[in-house]
């Protein structure tokens, strides 16, 4: 059975050719950068590369950029690091409630201190914020404002350059997790007048463990651990020179966007979303237009979203959910409870996010296997259109058994 992979914002595949340039640094003897040996100076070179890269792709300078483990540890980095930095102007800080989890948990952590103040900005229906409650929440001591440019569950794009010029016209610092964005939209610092934004390669067809922090020149960092004089000292550590330089080929490859290939994925989840319609209980979230063009956010009312994936799973097709499970149960997405989407909607939710690797002749068979199996797992749980059943009501293992026609 010919296998879909729909979960590209969770991450992507690694390009050949990013392997390629990885390869020949994992098999040969690489030293270590900080090292004064050829071998050392090697692994160095490769950085410098890397670096050199990054800061032409961002329009940056070589010295702006930090390489990190991956985005978790860029956000950690620039939300803990930029408030303590800056802690003596003000500790008032301000955060959207649909932010990743590693933008919100740092800035509880922040808050668990007692040393910050934190405002967590509500959204509309539609993920979008509100321009004129964003500014209202502005307060004498806000020293930093973290907002993501688009959401990894819905997809849904911030105003960013309306944010990052209210920001400036306070003096605020203006951090952005542009992971979804990377290699999807194009996205412009200068634009948007950020002070600090985080990367990591793993979603635009590079490897796991590579990330990166771009930081304005001139902007005061705490950094968040010790042990050495890394990254200018502001992030110690060993660098992963190998993940590195792979980062820096997969932006060769892919941080332009492909306009044409943008287009044709939007068309897809267009046409995705316009045969999932015509199914009874099912709601799309999120802002139609204002997305990625290849995140669709899908609710099925009636069923239970760990059954539904593992029922998704089996007929072939990887697709991620927007909720979290934790020991056997479906705790709702946050984000979509921001959004107000009610718990009986939100309890069974999938996010389709394609690349180029999905062809727009596979839409009709994806399409076919999901209504089989939306079919088959209400039909178990005899929902029928205008009924309500309780989603935390765990079925049998018989229930959560794909119909063989569907394998």
């Amino acid at each position: 059975m010919q296998r879909f992979y729909l979960d590209d914002n969770a991450t992507t595949n690694l390009d050949p050719r990013v392997r390629a340039v990885m390869e020949p640094l994992l098999t040969g003897h690489l030293g270590n950068p900080s090292s004064l040996h050829a071998e050392g100076r090697r692994a160095r070179g490769e950085i410098d590369v890397a670096r050199d890269t990054m800061a032409a792709w961002l329009k940056a300078k070589p010295s702006e950029i930090i390489f990190t483990s991956g985005g978790t540890e860029s956000c950690n980095l620039a939300v803990q690091g930029l408030a303590r930095a800056h802690a003596g102007r003000g500790r008032h800080l301000i955060t959207v409630k649909t932010e990743h989890h590693a933008v919100l948990h740092a800035f509880r952590a922040l808050e668990k201190s007692g040393e910050f103040e934190v405002t967590y900005l509500d959204v509309n229906a539609e993920g979008l914020i509100d321009l004129a409650a964003f500014a209202s929440a502005i307060k004498p001591d806000t020293t930093l404002v973290s907002i993501m440019s688009a959401n990894n569950e819905t997809g849904v794009r911030q105003p960013m350059r309306e944010i990052g010029e209210i920001c400036a016209k306070k003096g605020i610092l203006f951090h952005t997790d542009a992971i979804q964005s990377a290699g999807k939209e194009s996205f412009d610092l200068k634009g948007w007048q950020v002070s600090a934004v985080s990367l990591t390669a793993h979603k635009m067809h590079g490897p796991l463990g590579a990330g990166l922090l771009w930081l304005k020149a001139g902007v005061p960092l705490s950094r968040l651990m010790e042990g050495g004089s890394h990254e200018n000292e502001r992030r110690p550590g060993t660098e992963n020179a190998p993940a590195i330089a792979g980062f820096a080929e997969a932006v060769r490859l892919y941080g332009v966007v492909d306009l044409v290939e943008s287009e044709r994925q939007f068309r897809w989840t267009e046409r995705l979303w316009q045969e999932l319609d015509s199914l009874d209980g099912v709601r799309r979230n999120g802002h139609p237009q204002q997305r990625l063009p290849n995140t669709l956010n899908v609710s099925f009312l009636g069923l239970h979203g760990e059954d539904l994936l593992i029922a998704l799973d089996l007929a072939g097709l990887a697709i991620s959910s927007g909720s979290a499970c934790l020991v056997g149960s479906v705790q709702a997405s946050h984000v979509l409870a921001a959004m107000g989407v009610p718990d009986d909607w939100a309890a069974a939710t999938v996010r389709f996010s394609i690349g180029p690797q999905i062809r727009d002749e596979d839409l009709d068979e994806i399409v076919r296997r999901i209504r089989q199996v939306v079919r088959h797992q209400r039909a178990l749980r005899g929902w029928k259109p205008g009924s309500i059943q309780s989603y935390q009501e765990k079925p049998s293992q018989q229930e959560i058994e794909i119909c063989p026609t569907v394998l």
